[in-house]
């Protein structure tokens, strides 16, 4: 290195060891400066070509300074024989100093050179140098040959200090990171680092970081080895939520997920937890809304579909069994319409709470609509013991609630479907438990009824009939009787009660008794009632155009009709297109019908009426509340039931149906009797104030030919006795 700054350094004692020697060896006769500068040459240069390194030597006798191809390359230079100044000169002046002291003290006792300097290139360029050398020395200890070799170690430096800088940035980043950060050592689960927010949530754990090992967190054993497993195989994990409780007892989800990083030359995984708990719960608020039924907080008919599918697989693979249990409440619409439906929102909450006291645990209650619930009954499934939880339930929901300050009393049916007895499907087993259901109505209150095969008959036979009257429907195979309605004292036909007929094409007719309700139940009473609608629209026409009138005829509307909105607009259509006057036609609803659906019924029942048609309240008696719901609604005649009529020689009847004729009268309605059989109870019904009769005493249903013919005799008896009279 620079011969003149190595003087300086070394003092007046050094330069006079120097002179000394150069004396002694250019006196010495095997000496040959050209032969010795020539051979280390030869020998560096030849000892690099395939190095990433270059050399350089420095002969102190003779001064000869040399550096290789390398070397030179290194240092930016072309030139072939730089001196010791241009290359000392070239050394970063901050290291100059640091320089010069290692090569003195190399010099002095022998202490190994191997520094970092930084060299300042022609081209302005600083590069990072490792410069190693070592000294040798003659017999007398003075310094002979002076050689080392320099490497470019700039991108080395570079890269180390961007390692350091981004440590620096690494550790800043997860200090300050808002979710805690844990570094353990996979190999024996020890912790190697917390950052501050994973202290914080140890104190909320009430876990001593000491003590803290990975296992405190994930409680679950299958989970741990899980993610353990991941990180070993793959070097990574997929996102874990794990449940944990705050010291308070507040739960507290977390999401954790690990990586494998290299800690001081190990191994060891690197964990983030991000708290997900508001997530979590808003997903199960979700999840219960989705699954729960809003007011009673039971499962919904969602969720209940979605568990029997589910215990259906489980039956299957265990083989085991279970049953379902449907049933409604008794008088539940009664509550509902007399006492208001907050009181009824009470009701129904109080009965699931009853339903959950007489189950297990394991069991599932579920409200599916209005007044119906439904009970998954596990691994219950034989006929004794599935007995034995229907009557305990009815026995339970037979005893009075009382709700505030009222006594309610209501009771409830049940209908049982089990598996694997039923097998099915989820769907089927539902409708096998409600067909089981409406038998047990059939049989009274507090009934159960489980489902067997003949009831699975039934319900075949019910979806043929389903079938079949979809098609009847399509292919024209309605037609419509005439029932006559007669003055009840001329005894006169003054009107008539349209009534639909279904001749099949291979049972014949077909009872009302059995179709209606089916009709009711599809929604094909709609259809249906179009259908009548027209048939007797058609035959009003047809008899208007000869002369011939029958009076009113009165066409039934379903309350499903009703509810659909589309009365009015049916009426006027079949009106219009048959050219008829309004008064040709009367609607009959029943007094249930007013009830289901106050509003709305009463809105449409005023349009038919602002629209000219008369209005008849059928079945009237049979409601509850009869009386306070009459005077809302817009009518023109009662039709007193048939129950009043058959039993007034009954004298609470007969009270009943005298006050229901009066109130009728004073509310200046026609008032009709239905199901008049015998002439005494024609008589009591005159008697009493009725306007007109209607029943087998006097005319059953009648196709229309005759019908027609009855009307014709009756004008032409008319126009015999006013003959007569003239």
């Amino acid at each position: 290195m620079g011969r003149r700054a190595v003087r300086q350094a070394q003092g007046s004692k050094l330069r006079t060891r120097r002179l000394r020697a150069r004396q002694r060896l250019r006196a010495s006769a095997g000496f040959s400066r050209s032969i010795t500068g020539e051979f280390a040459k030869a020998g560096l240069e030849l000892a690099e070509q395939h190095a990433d390194y270059g050399a350089w030597f420095w002969h102190v006798p003779s001064n000869t300074f040399h550096m290789t191809p390398n070397a030179l390359e290194m240092l930016g230079l072309d030139r072939s024989s730089p001196t010791l100044d241009e290359i000392f000169a070239m050394i970063h002046e901050a290291d100059q100093a640091e320089v010069v002291e290692k090569v003195t003290t190399h010099l002095e006792n022998g202490e190994p050179f191997d520094m970092t300097y930084r060299v300042c290139r022609a081209d302005g360029s600083v590069r990072h140098f490792r410069g190693r050398c070592h000294v040798s020395r003659d017999p007398g200890g003075e310094p002979f040959m002076f050689a080392g070799s320099v490497e470019d170690i700039t991108y080395q430096v570079e890269t180390l200090n961007h390692l350091q800088h981004s440590e620096m940035r690494f550790r800043s980043l997860i200090e300050s990171a808002p979710f805690p950060i844990v570094i353990t050592r996979p190999r024996d689960r020890t912790l190697q680092y917390l950052n501050d927010r994973a202290r914080e949530l140890l104190d909320e754990l009430d876990v001593p970081p000491g003590d803290f090992m990975v296992q405190d967190l994930i409680k679950d054993l299958e989970t741990g080895q899980k993610i353990r497993d991941e990180l070993l195989a793959h070097g990574r994990t997929n996102n874990y939520e794990i449940s944990l409780k705050r010291t308070d007892g507040t739960p507290l989800w977390m999401a954790i997920k690990g990586v494998i990083i290299d800690l001081d030359g190990e191994p060891c995984a690197y964990f983030i937890l991000y708290d997900v708990t508001e997530r979590r719960l808003l997903e199960d608020q979700l999840r219960i809304q989705a699954t729960s039924d809003v007011l009673t907080g039971a499962a919904n008919r969602d969720e209940l579909m979605r568990q029997l599918k589910f215990e259906i697989a489980d039956a299957n693979r265990s083989q085991t069994g279970f049953s379902l249990l449907v049933l409604d409440l008794d008088n539940f619409k009664m509550v509902n319409d007399t006492m208001g439906h907050d009181l009824g929102d009470k009701l129904l909450v109080e009965t699931s709470k009853r339903l959950h006291n007489q189950l297990r645990m394991t069991d599932t209650v579920a409200r599916i609509g209005g007044d119906e619930f439904a009970v998954i009954a596990r691994h219950l499934h034989d006929t004794h013991g599935v007995t034995v939880l229907a009557q305990k339930i009815i026995r339970a929901l037979s005893k009075p609630f009382v709700i505030d300050g009222k006594v309610l009393n209501v009771g409830c049916c049940i209908g049982i479907s089990s598996f694997p007895s039923d097998k099915s499907d989820p769907t089927l087993l539902l409708q096998h438990a409600d067909l089981a259901l409406h038998r047990a109505r059939e049989d009274g209150r507090d009934q159960f009824q489980l489902f067997d095969e003949a009831l699975s008959h039934r319900m075949h036979e019910r979806m043929e009939l389903d079938r079949d009257l979809r098609a009847a429907i399509r292919t024209d195979q309605f037609f419509v009787v005439y029932q006559p309605r007669f003055n009840a004292r001329t005894r006169q036909p003054v009107a008539a009660e349209a009534l639909a007929r279904w001749r099949h094409p291979e049972r014949g007719l077909v009872s009302p008794g059995a179709f209606i309700p089916v009709a009711e139940e599809t929604g094909l009473v709609i259809d249906l009632g179009r259908v009548v609608l027209n048939k007797v629209a058609s035959d009003l026409s047809k008899w208007r155009a000869t002369g011939l009138d029958v009076g009113p005829v009165s066409v039934n509307i379903s309350p499903i009709h009703l509810a659909a909105g589309t009365v009015l607009e049916d009426v006027l259509a079949a009106l219009e297109k048959y050219e008829l006057p309004p008064a040709c036609l009367q609607v009959e609803v029943t007094e249930s019908t007013m009830i289901t659906d106050e509003e709305s019924a009463s809105s449409q029942i005023k349009a038919l009426a602002d629209a000219g048609i008369e209005i008849l309240i059928d079945d009237f008696g049979t409601g509850y509340s009869s009386l306070s719901y009459l005077h809302r609604f817009t009518a023109h005649e009662l039709k007193i039931d048939r129950s009043f009529v058959s039993n007034v020689m009954d004298p609470t009847s007969a009270i009943l149906a005298r006050q229901i004729v009066s109130i009728g009268k004073s509310l200046d309605l026609r008032i009709v009797a239905e199901g008049v059989e015998t002439e005494s109870q024609a008589e009591f019904m005159t008697a009493i104030g009725c306007d007109e009769l209607q029943g087998f005493l006097l005319a059953r249903p009648l196709e229309k030919d005759v019908f027609e013919s009855l009307m014709r005799e009756r004008d032409e008896g008319g126009k015999s006795e006013a003959a007569s009279k003239a």
